[in-house]
């Protein structure tokens, strides 16, 4: 049985969508592909279009163009919190299944709308919950920062 590789597109390759996931996912060539990027910075978008192995077509600095049709089977939203939702509904009608980067919305409408959207169209949404900043986390960076249990190798 031949395995699928899911393709993937990220749309923000910043701290989150290029280094945290896009790494990761580009590691996994057995099971997903990049196969394009939407980033307004253009230094931002060369890098991890480079790295990622991504087609010099397929990368897009504009939203709007990026947007004009379905380019893979998976969508990362790692963009400006503000803009999540947005996009989010952008990419379900177009038939994406969706990883948003956390915060999605702090609307609880906003939030209804984008679940029966994905309902909807028949399509699944994750939400990624990266814990860098989670409280244990936080202490555990403070204990190790102060040097108090020595230099960790």
């Amino acid at each position: 049985m031949d395995k699928q590789i899911i393709s993937m597109s990220i749309l923000g390759v910043g701290a989150r969508g290029g280094e945290a996931y896009g790494r990761y996912i580009h590691k996994c060539k057995d099971k997903l592909k990049i196969i394009s990027l939407c980033e307004p910075n253009e230094s931002r978008l060369k890098k991890y279009g480079e790295a990622f192995e991504v087609a010099e077509e397929n990368r897009f600095l504009s939203e709007e163009e990026f947007f004009e049709k379905k380019r893979s089977d998976v969508l990362l939203i790692a963009t400006l919190d503000r803009l999540h939702v947005r996009q989010a509904v952008k990419a379900l009608d177009l038939g994406y299944d969706l990883v948003l980067e956390k915060p999605i919305s702090d609307d609880a409408d906003e939030l209804r709308m984008l679940v029966e959207k994905a309902k909807a169209n028949g399509r699944m949404v994750m939400v990624c919950h990266v814990l860098r900043y989670a409280p244990a986390f936080l202490k555990i960076k403070e204990i190790i920062d102060s040097g108090v249990i020595g230099k960790i190798v």
